[in-house]
């Protein structure tokens, strides 16, 4: 199903996509949105604020702020 959505999305054949993948980037993008960390696990179904903190590089420019 994943491939599928993936393909139906344009995303390129040669990238990998995963389950995985698309969680973190999903975490990533909430994060960088500056979402609190409960409400990005109520979104992910993560159970604690460690594993979205795993999953989560903070960019940049939220690092200076």
């Amino acid at each position: 199903m994943l491939k599928a959505m993936a393909k139906d999305a344009g995303f390129l054949k040669h990238k990998r996509i995963t389950n995985h993948s698309v969680r973190k980037l999903l975490v990533q993008k909430i994060r960088n949105a500056n979402i609190p960390p409960t409400e990005t696990m109520a979104i992910t179904g993560h159970k604690n604020v460690q594993s979205i903190t795993n999953y989560s590089n903070i960019s940049v420019e939220q690092q200076q702020k």
